[in-house]
């Protein structure tokens, strides 16, 4: 049995109060896309520059539904999750406190 790959972008919405982050991840590769208004106004423009292959997953947050409603019409699929669903808050805490996880993690 072979590998599924998905084929399509997956788009990742850091979202803010004011703004929200914007990456890409394609071809194994990802890249900042940079920020889009959090008002209707920005996330619809962002809607309406994806592509309807492209799946999209943005963390629980107050206006995360909102936001899923304005672009579920306009890509294949958009996930909300919790990073305490996912454990990835709570594994990415310990490794950086790992004395072999590479750089110090600077918390301030």
């Amino acid at each position: 049995m072979g590998v599924i790959r998905w084929v399509g972008r997956a788009i990742s919405l850091d979202v803010h109060r004011d703004f929200c982050e914007v990456a890409i991840g394609e071809d194994g590769v990802v890249r900042s896309a940079g920020r889009v208004p959090s008002a209707p106004e920005g996330i619809e423009a962002l809607a309406e520059s994806l592509l309807p292959t492209d799946r999209v997953a943005l963390e629980v947050t107050g206006s995360c539904w909102e936001i899923a409603r304005i672009l579920e019409p306009h890509v294949n699929r958009v996930v909300v999750a919790s990073p305490d669903d996912t454990g990835g808050y709570e594994r990415a805490k310990t490794e950086a406190r790992r004395p072999d996880a590479g750089e110090p993690v600077v918390e301030g």
